[in-house]
């Protein structure tokens, strides 16, 4: 029998450079092209409030690497999880593209795990549509 986890991890790989796809992660105005709502006090310490669809989560900063890492507490409002978790974003160069993983660790049970890691890949494909908007057009160059 596998061992259960208490997290969700999803990556991704982007075609867009890492400052911008940190600025997503870890910037009100960023979370507010990919999420239905945030506001984000940038800073350790700093206040996390997120809309996703009907849920909204609430916390606190807790890690800040600029262009690398971002965490939160995490707790949604109304339905709290029962025990402390904690989501957290990571961008990485990777050549010319940024390899993105989110976490959400401090889970209970299987459903928790399969709730939450259905909420972050629908949200993980938000982020990446979000990046692809701010890519500049591709120009179309033809060869004789």
């Amino acid at each position: 029998m596998a061992p259960m986890t208490d997290r969700v991890e999803l990556q991704a790989e982007l075609d867009a450079p890492r400052a911008a796809v940190f600025e997503l992660m870890a910037t009100a105005d960023g979370l507010r092209r990919w999420l239905d709502e945030a506001e984000l006090d940038e800073r350790v310490g700093g206040s996390m409030r997120i809309r996703m669809s009907e849920a909204t989560a609430e916390g606190e900063v807790l890690s800040l690497q600029p262009m690398q890492h971002i965490s939160f507490s995490w707790d949604w409002v109304g339905e709290p999880l029962g025990r402390p978790s904690v989501v957290a974003f990571d961008a990485i160069d990777h050549g010319a593209r940024t390899h993105v993983t989110i976490r959400h660790a401090g889970l209970r049970g299987a459903r928790q795990l399969q709730l939450h890691e259905d909420l972050w890949r629908h949200w993980l494909g938000r982020l990446v549509a979000a990046a692809r908007a701010d890519l500049p057009p591709k120009v179309e160059t033809t060869h004789p």
